[in-house]
């Protein structure tokens, strides 16, 4: 059980990973396209990161695995979400809205 809740550790830094990238579209609205690669480059390398890191201080490694596939679809849904809302917002004129 234990296991598991350490796979969700990886949750908040998916989470500021989120965060980081909605910044960067605000801050270079033209390049929002290019900004994609960046985006799975850095949620790439912070699960691999905590995956390789954590791996040595679990018992179990099919519960961490379970937290961490968790912890990617939790933090996926909610960068669906407030990009959703985050981008009608920025481009409300371009949207027809």
């Amino acid at each position: 059980m234990i296991s598991l809740i350490i796979g969700f550790g990886l949750l908040p830094l998916l989470i500021f990973a989120n965060y980081v990238v909605i910044n960067l579209c605000k801050l270079f609205p033209k390049y929002i396209l290019g900004l994609s690669g960046i985006m799975i480059g850095l949620d790439s390398l912070l699960t691999l990161g905590y995956t390789f890191t954590i791996k040595v201080f679990v018992n179990s490694i099919n519960l961490m695995v379970l937290g961490i596939g968790l912890s990617i679809f939790i933090a996926l849904t909610h960068k669906v979400i407030v990009m959703t809302k985050t981008f009608k917002i920025m481009f409300k004129n371009e949207i027809g809205n």
